[in-house]
């Protein structure tokens, strides 16, 4: 049984971290999943939230959020495709609210609005892709994402 696993985070124009790892939370849709060396293989659709990476004994080592994505998990070997990511430490609550106050779309706001609500200590799932589908008259048709609320209405404020 292995101890580790590689572990590589890939923005689209280049590679943010390839490291070993034994241990990893992603961020998944539906919950956090943790990943440890040997897992079975596994694809992960990815929301906003917080990446974390562990040490053996499951204490935090690194922490950075993320801008929802991909993970694919096979042979110890662990690949996550994001858009953005920033590191915990790098980013405070004010810093997070001002790009959230001009984010050019709403993907951008939604990332923005993830960081405030787990700074300041509320955790929720963003990714709009939980329910995309709706039936009708006995069809699955793509119903239309709602708007997100408003900055103002964040936790905190």
């Amino acid at each position: 049984m292995s101890t580790e696993f590689n572990l590589t985070i890939e923005l689209p124009t280049r590679t943010f971290l390839n490291t070993k790892a034994q241990g990893v939370i992603l961020p998944a849709v539906r919950a956090d999943v943790e990943i440890l060396p040997d897992r079975a293989p596994s694809v992960f659709v990815l929301d906003y939230g917080l990446l974390q990476l562990l040490s053996a004994k499951g204490e935090i080592l690194e922490r950075y959020f993320i801008y929802s994505g991909v993970a694919d998990v096979s042979d110890n070997y662990c690949k996550v495709m994001t858009q953005d990511i920033i590191a915990y430490n790098d980013i405070s609550i004010a810093s997070a609210k001002e790009k959230l106050a001009v984010a050019k779309d709403e993907n951008e706001r939604l990332f923005y609005a993830m960081i405030v609500n787990y700074l300041v200590g509320t955790r929720k799932r963003y990714l709009r892709t939980l329910n995309v589908f709706s039936r009708k008259k006995g069809k699955f048709v793509l119903k239309k994402p709602k708007p997100i609320n408003d900055s103002s209405e964040m936790a905190g404020e």
